[in-house]
């Protein structure tokens, strides 16, 4: 039997980086135009390829000229709910991963373009993944309430936004059936990811992540960087932090007012086309 026709649309791959899975679109030419109705589609679980966001990979030269000097690549990343995500450590990992399973790439360094800069990304042959982040910008206090109890914590950047809050409580026995809701001064309409934090026996670090409009993440590279930061600024010392995620451990290295690095291994799984006809379909589903 021969196989099914497929009216032929975007390369693509799945993969996994630092506990999160991401459709990645293979899309050098810049021609594919992503609307929020086919990434919702895309993670979807059950209609779609599923996972926590999908990346497109361009050349540099077309998706932002003015970096093209600084980065061959560059990395369109997507939240599930639609909306465009300015940083995603664990997107840079897998495509980075990519890259060299293509022989695009050989085994070292490999600057990715992103819409806030391009960052470096340091790939070892077995794929273990070491990705260049901001720096942490601590930016004050806030507080999240959830199950009539309020949490306080601080607010830090690396790109993104978040809320890391030291609980004493088990991560694993937190409800978050029902939405948090930022209850401190300051952040009201910030979109603020939301990270409750243990601190273990041995000094790992346990995180949990809410992130408003997608629920709760299995995992997310900057929510986990800035856990390690906020610890590490309690303690008076930078240094390496290892988190235990439900994925395995990540590590994370701050050296002061210097670059973050987040370490984690990343993987492809499949890699496949896109049925042009089914996607498109998607973007006409009710948002």
């Amino acid at each position: 039997m021969s196989p099914p026709a497929v009216d032929q649309g975007p390369r693509y791959a799945k993969g996994f980086c630092g506990g999160n899975d991401f459709v990645l679109l293979i899309d050098p030419d810049d021609d594919v135009r992503l609307t929020g109705n086919a990434v919702r589609g895309l993670c979807d679980r059950y209609r779609g390829l599923g996972g926590d966001g999908v990346l497109r990979l361009v050349r540099t030269e077309f998706a932002d000229p003015a970096l093209a000097g600084d980065a061959e690549w560059f990395m369109d990343c997507r939240n599930p709910d639609g909306t465009v995500a300015p940083m995603c450590g664990p997107g840079l990992g897998l495509i980075a991963r990519y890259l060299l399973d293509a022989g695009l790439i050989a085994p070292g360094e490999v600057w990715i373009g992103t819409s806030v800069g391009a960052k470096r990304t340091v790939i070892d042959d077995r794929g273990t993944t070491s990705i260049e982040l901001l720096p942490p910008e601590f930016l004050g206090s806030s507080s999240v309430r959830l199950g009539g109890r309020e949490y306080p914590g601080s607010v830090i950047s690396l790109g993104n936004l978040h809320l890391v809050c030291f609980v004493t409580t088990p991560v694993e026995a937190l409800d978050l059936s029902a939405e948090p809701v930022l209850a401190g001064p300051g952040f009201g309409d910030a979109d603020l990811d939301i990270t409750w934090v243990n601190v273990l026996a041995d000094g790992r670090l346990r995180t949990r992540v809410y992130e408003p409009g997608t629920g709760e993440m299995r995992s997310c590279g900057t929510a986990v960087c800035a856990a390690a930061a906020a610890r590490q600024r309690a303690e008076g010392a930078w240094g390496t932090t290892v988190v235990d995620t439900d994925a395995g451990p990540l590590s994370v290295t701050l050296r002061g007012h210097g670059k973050t690095v987040f370490t984690g291994a990343a993987s492809v799984a499949a890699l496949g086309t896109l049925d042009a006809t089914w996607i498109t379909s998607l973007d006409k589903e009710p948002s």
